[in-house]
């Protein structure tokens, strides 16, 4: 037979009697049926950054997936292309850089190393650009001023 309590531990009850020893003797109480009684989750220990543990015992990485640094450097290259050359591509090549450095920074928890590479590709491309457009129009400026030496009224002589 036993003492009250002792059989089903660990089980969920469904209702009726429930007995269990505490530190002042047995308690009973009721439990209407029907409705299991919840117990606790025990917090999950965390560790080093980004590290927690499973409840069976084992460690797996969390934390931050991508560097968003890199992804606003890859979008800014993009439209350092398409859309304003000499502003996106250069906050291309900053965030590119930044988010390259933070990603080496992090031991290997965030990915994007690659997005950051290529927002710093795109961002020189587009740096090198609007370069050879301001001296293709600095040399189109200088060539139209040199045939125009006729005489001060604008008449032909």
């Amino acid at each position: 037979m036993g003492t009250p309590g002792d059989r089903g531990e660990g089980q969920e009850r469904q209702g009726g009697w429930q007995s269990e020893w505490q530190s002042g003797g047995w308690q009973s109480s009721w439990q209407p049926g029907g409705e299991p009684r919840q117990e606790e989750q025990p917090q999950q220990p965390t560790g080093p950054a980004g590290w927690h543990q499973t409840p069976d015992g084992q460690w797996v990485q969390s934390g931050p997936g991508s560097s968003g640094k890199a992804t606003a450097a890859l979008v800014l290259g993009i439209l350092g292309l398409v859309f304003c050359p000499l502003i996106c591509s250069v906050l291309a090549l900053v965030f590119g850089y930044q988010g390259r450095r933070e990603i080496d920074a992090s031991g290997g928890q965030m990915s994007g190393r690659g997005s950051a590479v290529a927002g710093i590709v795109l961002g020189w491309i587009g740096v090198t650009i609007c370069v050879l457009f301001l001296i293709l129009l600095a040399i189109g400026l200088i060539a139209g001023d040199s045939t125009s030496t006729g005489s001060p009224n604008g008449v032909p002589a």
